[in-house]
């Protein structure tokens, strides 16, 4: 949601889970895909397990397609939330998002030197809450949005140099890559997935679920603990206003995820990615930035306008200790900043958190408490 405020606003939120046993596979998902519920591309594995499949293998369609290239996923994801007090007024909200992508691995389907090809779709359902009545600056869940169908991701991927240059392009959610911390996605709050800054400070909340955006990504592997990421997008693929007070996300303004317009200007994202493990413990640690060549609206006068926007952000993900087999503690912490006071509502955030895995014997390694603050 957009707002002129003119005194900065401080947030803070402190979240305790617990993740109960399941049959279900379970793996880590990016920040922008929490709201889709579609995994990003990975290997596509070469068999199925009916055990990990709450659909099973389909009569053995599953490993045939898989034998062709072929790896469909389904996935639905329900929430229900209750806010007794604060806000505008107490309310209880029920979320739900369902999505399909479909990764086909060209070269194991066709024979020829080709890379992969992904589609994905998605349907949000519910009724989103975060804007009203709650009033608050993020998303609650990672999970909300405007309810509608849409097609959500569209690309086509290449290895280069010995696997060492990746290089996709087509219609993407850049929360894959940039400003993601992998123990921030423990949490359902959408405050420590996509962080809040570039949320409230760029179009159409930024290149994330559900409104991925026409774009070129290359990564670049220098060797196993160095990775260098660069992408070069479209920051309004919607071309809504920046303020739209009738729809709020502007996502109402292309329900199906097939308009892009080129009007408003690009958006470039950089980072670099150092892995490391020292006695046992890994850690990873991320510096990068973005740059927006768009106008934004003056925070004190919307009649005014200013050219381009920018930040830089740094993320540490490291593991403290391991307790055993399967239970470890880990921890991330990430910080925003900018100097465009004049055009951003937000111009510093910084979170945390602690995640304990497998805690609970009943439970292997799929258990957990992560709790973690966060402000801006």
């Amino acid at each position: 949601m957009r707002r002129i405020w003119h005194n900065h606003h401080i947030w803070l939120h402190t979240i305790i889970l617990l993740k109960t046993c399941s049959f279900a596979y379970a793996q880590p998902v990016p920040v922008s895909v929490l709201s889709a519920g579609v995994t990003p591309q990975q290997n596509i594995p070469d068999h199925i397990d009916p055990r990990t499949h709450l659909s099973g293998n389909w009569g053995g369609i599953r490993n045939w397609l898989l034998a062709q290239g072929i790896d469909i996923r389904i996935s639905d994801t329900n929430e229900f939330w209750s806010n007794p007090v604060g806000g505008a007024q107490a309310s209880s909200n029920y979320i739900g998002s369902a999505a399909v992508e479909m990764v086909t691995n060209l070269h194991t389907l066709t024979g020829l030197p080709l890379g992969t090809f992904d589609i994905s779709a998605m349907e949000i359902r519910g009724r989103p809450f975060s804007n009203t009545p709650l009033y608050v600056f993020n998303q609650t869940s990672n999970i909300e949005a405007d309810d509608n169908g849409r097609l959500y991701e569209l690309w086509y991927s290449q290895k280069f140099m010995g696997e060492r240059l990746a290089f996709r392009i087509g219609k993407l959610d850049l929360g894959h890559d940039f400003m993601v911390s992998s123990v921030g996605l423990n949490f359902l709050n959408a405050s420590f997935s996509w962080p809040i800054m570039p949320d409230n400070d760029l179009y159409d909340q930024g290149p994330v679920s559900p409104v991925a955006t026409p774009a070129i990504r290359l990564r670049y592997t220098l060797s196993p603990h160095w990775n260098f990421l660069f992408a070069a997008a479209d920051d309004n693929p919607v071309g809504g206003p920046f303020i739209n007070a009738k729809d709020l996300w502007n996502q109402n303004r292309d329900p199906g995820g097939t308009r892009f317009s080129f009007r408003t200007g690009a958006l470039f994202f950089g980072e670099v990615q150092y892995r490391r493990t020292l006695y046992g413990r890994q850690g990873t640690y991320k510096l990068g930035g973005y740059f927006d060549t768009g106008r934004f609206p003056d925070q004190s006068d919307l009649r005014k306008n200013h050219k381009t926007n920018w930040a830089v952000y740094a993320i540490a993900d490291q593991t403290l200790q391991h307790f055993g087999r399967i239970t470890e503690l880990d921890a991330f912490i990430r910080g925003n900043w900018t100097a465009d006071t004049d055009r951003n509502q937000i111009v510093y955030a910084a979170d945390a958190g602690l995640s304990l895995k497998g805690p609970f014997w009943t439970c292997r390694r799929h258990g957990g408490v992560w709790c973690g603050p966060g402000g801006g």
